[in-house]
């Protein structure tokens, strides 16, 4: 019984892979590795962009907002306030 599971383990010779499609999977998997590298390298550049991007939008939006506050203010005072003529 022992022999029937380590018989059951082991492949037959028609079942094992032969050393050139073996060779051939490495070569593909180290160039699919390579490929994952430089995709995880890109994902980082673009997370860095969009960061960078939504602060200037913050910025842009604290600015507009200042500068329609103040003018605001100004037209009030303008259309209120007589001034002497």
């Amino acid at each position: 019984m022992a022999e029937q599971a380590r018989s059951g383990a082991r492949m037959s010779e028609q079942e094992m892979i032969d050393r050139r499609d073996y060779g051939r999977l490495e070569a593909e998997v180290a160039q699919l590795v390579k490929a994952v590298s430089i995709l995880q390298a890109d994902v980082a550049t673009m997370r860095e962009m969009m960061q960078q991007a939504r602060g200037g939008w913050r910025a842009i939006a604290l600015v507009g907002g200042i500068s329609a506050t103040i003018t605001s203010c100004v037209m009030w005072v303008v259309n209120h306030v007589q001034f002497v003529r």
